[in-house]
């Protein structure tokens, strides 16, 4: 999708025609912002702040990928949109953990991000906080 910005010919053209050019999409940097901290040696905490759709998944999923402590929390809660792709990532990243005996939590109060959470059933086998205090509290030791 392309926001146009009117541009406006020269008169020898005639009154009133006017030509738009398209401006570029914000870059997935733009649209989604991405930070890893080191809360301690078994708990990372992941922040994301933006948009995660199809076209920035991948910049979580890098965010979640190689060697992590035994906790992980994934902090949404300056996420103002969540799609099926960034569930995805979620939800791979969850069973990832599992699989080597390690925790996730998922730190969220936007209603979008929230019902999608739920709507997919992810609620259900991945622990969701309000607060991100709560998380950090509870999911290292979990």
């Amino acid at each position: 999708m392309t926001e146009r910005i009117p541009f406006t010919r020269s008169s020898r053209d005639g009154p009133g025609l006017r030509l738009t050019i398209p401006r570029p999409r914000p870059t997935a940097e733009n649209l989604l912002r991405v930070k890893r901290i080191r809360w301690n040696e078994d708990l990372l905490i992941v922040a994301a702040a933006g948009e995660i759709d199809l076209a920035t998944a991948g910049r979580l999923e890098r965010a979640l990928s190689g060697r992590l402590p035994a906790a992980t929390v994934l902090d949404l809660t300056e996420v103002g949109f969540l799609g099926v792709a960034g569930l995805r990532v979620i939800e791979s990243a969850a069973a990832r953990a599992r699989s080597e005996s390690r925790m996730t939590g998922v730190v969220t109060d936007a209603r979008p991000v929230l019902r999608l959470l739920h709507l997919f059933g992810v609620d259900s086998h991945i622990p969701v906080y309000r607060h991100l205090d709560h998380a950090i509290l509870e999911v290292p030791n979990r």
